[in-house]
């Protein structure tokens, strides 16, 4: 372009017409000039978009693979982790086919001794041994807590063995279950009184227990005056009773 001016200008000096043209010319490549400066411009702006775009897809690129790196090392540390699970899953497993047995064992002892001890609300306590056995046997209640239970049951055993107190209860009185008032005096004794006003003490009969009625004037009085001050609440004193042993008479 600079080289061509000077020869464009000197021409127009040698002819207005040729000047005019050199003119037009001159015009026609400053707009020429002006589009290629835009459009260099615009391939510029749009090196500039492309390389930007380009390197937000690499840091796009970069994170996704970062946190593909994560959760595979997440992975690895889960696998781990339930690998780990499942060990100390079968351990457990196999400690609980050696405790199942025990607990088998343990409730047909509990059993045993309720069966032979004094017929104190006798069907409640087995039925709490019976459902302690039954919910183990539909996994419900795992043999450690079963033993648990076991355990606190057998503490309530104790526990009956220890105290006094007037309750009430069903008697099997002369082939018939009677709803009478009842004092137990540890796991010893067990006293009754019918809601006719019959008066009686449980005793041992073989293997099992018998209510026995009792008829003497002196026995009853002594079991009412029992029921008395157990309702008035006193339970320390000296007390004369019928003999809860059978074929024993007197007192003690």
């Amino acid at each position: 372009m600079r080289r061509v001016l000077p020869w464009l200008l000197l021409l127009a000096w040698a002819s207005p017409a040729l000047a005019e043209d050199v003119k037009g010319l001159a015009q026609a490549l400053a707009e020429m000039r002006t589009e290629v400066e835009r459009l260099n411009a615009e391939v510029e702006d749009a090196k500039r978009a492309r390389t930007a775009k380009a390197r937000a897809l690499a840091s796009q690129l970069a994170e996704a693979e970062a946190e593909l790196r994560r959760e595979q090392l997440r992975s690895r540390q889960l696998s781990e982790t339930i690998a780990r699970k499942q060990v100390t899953i079968q351990r457990a497993q196999a400690d609980l086919a050696l405790l199942t047995p025990v607990v088998g064992q343990a409730a047909a002892v509990l059993r045993a001794h309720i069966e032979q001890s004094l017929p104190f609300k006798r069907e409640e306590r087995l039925a709490a041994v019976a459902d302690l056995e039954q919910k183990v046997a539909a996994d419900l209640l795992t043999p450690q807590g079963a033993l648990a239970r076991l355990w606190s049951l057998a503490e309530d055993e104790l526990r009956l063995t220890r105290d006094t107190g007037l309750f009430r209860q069903t008697v099997a009185l002369e082939g018939s279950e009677v709803l009478a008032d009842v004092v137990r005096l540890g796991m010893v004794a067990l006293y009754y009184r019918t809601g006719e006003g019959g008066v009686g003490v449980v005793r041992r009969d073989g293997d099992g227990w018998r209510a026995v009625p009792l008829a003497g004037e002196t026995e009853v009085q002594q079991v009412e005056d029992l029921f008395q001050a157990f309702k008035k609440q006193i339970r320390v004193g000296f007390f004369t009773l019928p003999s809860a042993v059978a074929d024993v008479g007197g007192a003690g």
